[in-house]
């Protein structure tokens, strides 16, 4: 089974999450990379909430260049308004996630995975869903029993 672990990180804290999981799991680590630069944390929010508000899908200027070979993706990203961020629903619209396995990994101080792993439920159709999971520390006991589970 090939493995794409595919991130979206404005602060750096989903980067360490994915840089982790990659230590623990055989896999590509992708960067989803916006073409906005959405600044420091208050700033980010501040667009993230216009784009929410607007439904906005943001340009990307990363793409996975051989996306239909991998059978498992791990999508990871920051927690932003209760859900994931506006990028993210570009970078699965780019692809068929069809008969793919999908995994959600998030950061976030305080939200849980809940309505972030709903979304990407929603969007990747035709794949199954094995859950999102809130990654608050380098736990490698929790990536086994999410990827394992």
């Amino acid at each position: 089974m090939k493995t794409l672990i595919a991130y979206f990180s404005n602060s750096g804290k989903t980067k360490g999450a994915a840089e982790f999981i990659y230590s623990v799991e055989d896999g590509d680590l992708f960067e989803i990379k916006p073409k906005k630069n959405y600044g420091p944390y208050l700033k980010a929010i501040a667009i993230a909430g216009k784009e929410m508000a607007s439904k906005e899908m943001p340009e990307l200027t990363t793409k996975v260049s051989d996306f239909g070979s991998y059978d498992r993706i791990l999508i990871g990203f920051p927690v932003w308004y209760g859900n994931c961020p506006r990028l993210i629903r570009t970078f699965i619209g780019q692809y068929d996630f069809a008969g793919k396995d999908v995994y959600v990994f998030c950061t976030s101080g305080s939200s849980g995975p809940e309505k972030s792993g709903e979304t990407v439920a929603e969007l990747c159709a035709g794949a199954k869903f094995h859950g999102a999971i809130r990654i608050a520390a380098h736990d490698e006991k929790q990536i086994r029993e999410w990827l394992e589970g």
